[in-house]
């Protein structure tokens, strides 16, 4: 209720209440959820969804597209836009499923291909190691920003009548947990291109549970 009445009050600001909504955060992580492990625990299967992400950005980087296309069945992907590719990848990634996590992870992918509508011009084999890194985190932070909303924002709090402030809201509100994201990664080191695939669910674990430490330390 304490994360709710924070929530509300960052809402009812317009978006200047920057206090109200790190506030907001850090309560839920540190005592609606018990923590940054039992966060990460509570993502379920975004989480897995997250280890093969990075599994096949890691092929396609390591091994090339061809042989990644033949180990994934996916067709014909040579010369393909990437955003036609992840599309393609998509059922693999995120499964379509009934549970909660399974709709984070599926409309948290949908939602990040949809922010890069330039990857409709770049062809797969083209993306760099920090395009595809670039990804993986706003993905990530998707699946934070989706869980948080489901757990405390789903009609809980008051939703401003004017869209384009609500709008605004979203956008702050995803900037600042896709910026712990990219604090975590910067923090551990990842690097895409040597990830040790025995250890995938080890690494993605740790950028969530650190990026969850980022955010319930960042009281206002």
């Amino acid at each position: 209720s304490s994360a709710r009445g924070n929530f509300t009050r960052y809402v009812n600001s317009g978006g200047s209440g920057s206090g109200s909504l790190r506030r907001a955060t850090s309560g839920y992580i540190r005592h609606s959820l018990g923590g940054s492990k039992n966060a990460t625990t509570r993502l379920g299967s975004a989480r897995s969804s997250t280890v093969r992400l990075i599994s096949v950005f890691n092929s396609f980087l390591d091994r090339g597209v061809a042989e990644t296309s033949r180990d994934y069945k996916l067709g014909d992907i040579i010369g393909k836009s990437a955003s036609d590719v992840l599309i393609r990848i998509m059922d693999f990634v995120c499964p379509d499923g009934g549970r909660t996590d399974e709709g984070i992870a599926r409309d948290s992918y949908v939602e990040a291909l949809s922010s890069l509508p330039d990857w409709g011009d770049k062809a797969i084999e083209s993306l760099t190691p920090n395009e595809f890194l670039a990804f993986i985190e706003i993905y990530m932070a998707n699946v934070i920003e989706e869980r948080l909303v489901n757990d405390i924002g789903n009609k809980s709090f008051t939703i401003p009548k004017d869209i384009e402030q609500v709008e605004s809201l979203q956008r702050q509100l995803k900037e600042y947990i896709k910026g712990a994201v990219s604090d975590a990664v910067s923090k551990l080191n990842i690097d895409i291109r040597s990830i040790d695939t025995s250890r995938t669910k080890d690494i993605v674990d740790s950028i969530y549970h650190t990026a969850y430490d980022i955010l319930s330390e960042l009281e206002g």
